[in-house]
């Protein structure tokens, strides 16, 4: 009976984090940790039992203060960046996706968690200099509409 029951509560779980994962997948609009601007929109898949992010559509602001999309020639310092992948290895982990995630400013890999609050419908992208997720930062993204 026990053994029936934590089977039960196992696939109950992993439903359930599955169910949060999918809700993952999309088009997310990125913004700056620092600055709190709109920096691009990226789009989260799965292929092959894995996560990827690639960059779609990069951003600036116009003589209004109002965010446009960028087109080529994209300034030099953005040359490349849209459809580079973010993500890599990156697989789930209960609720979570855990991998790895590139960061096209500094050109440097670190090691990534991804969450998703339903309250919010947002994702928090946690970049790390550890496994433990201690030393680094987080993003916020929100749902592209």
């Amino acid at each position: 009976m026990k053994k029936r029951f934590l089977l039960y509560l196992f696939l109950v779980i992993a439903t359930f984090a599955q169910a949060q994962v999918s809700k993952m997948l999309g088009q997310w609009n990125t913004f700056d940790d620092k600055t709190g601007e709109m920096r691009s929109t990226v789009n989260i898949y799965e292929e092959k039992g894995t996560y990827q992010c690639v960059i779609t559509t990069l951003y600036e602001k116009d003589a209004h203060g109002k965010y446009k999309v960028m087109h080529a020639p994209y300034p030099k310092e953005y040359e490349g960046v849209v459809g580079t992948q973010l993500f890599s290895e990156m697989k789930v982990h209960g609720e979570h996706l855990k991998g790895k995630v590139y960061d096209p400013e500094s050109q440097k890999t670190y090691f990534g968690k991804v969450t998703y609050h339903a309250k919010t419908d947002e994702l928090i992208l946690r970049g790390s200099l550890d496994k433990a997720g201690l030393l680094g930062r987080s993003q916020t993204w929100q749902r592209k509409k």
